[in-house]
């Protein structure tokens, strides 16, 4: 199964609203029809929650609460996952959110200045 990455930034030309579930506080705001994942990077360099699981249809927000500039970049754990593995990084900066909808699968990520495959800044996002 090939799994393909759909990636949008809130802000600029392609403006788009985040959910206020599960949570209101931060910077994903607003409203998607499948509803939102929210994921937040905080200087303490941890993903919180570090593995999401979501339906087909949600969006997984990710907000910089922090201070700190933050980059997610995509991981390859097995062969079907060059798409999102390869995608390129997409900046964290504070109060700017990363929105992504992705189809079913497995999907690693990190943080590329505060971690690795697996290792340090890193989380999952398993859509079912």
């Amino acid at each position: 199964m090939r799994k393909t990455l759909f990636a949008l930034m809130c802000g600029g030309a392609a403006l788009v609203a985040c959910s206020s579930s599960p949570t209101s506080s931060g910077v994903c705001g607003g409203n998607f029809p499948g509803g939102v994942i929210i994921v937040t990077a905080k200087d303490n360099l941890t993903f919180t929650p570090q593995n999401v699981q979501a339906n087909v249809g949600q969006a997984v927000c990710f907000q910089n609460t922090g201070t700190l500039l933050h980059q997610i970049q995509g991981d390859s754990v097995g062969p079907t996952d060059s798409v999102w593995a390869h995608s390129n990084p997409r900046p964290l900066p504070p109060n700017l959110p990363v929105v992504f909808q992705l189809a079913a699968g497995n999907y690693y990520y990190h943080c590329t200045y505060h971690g690795a495959n697996q290792s340090g800044m890193w989380g999952t996002i398993t859509v079912r």
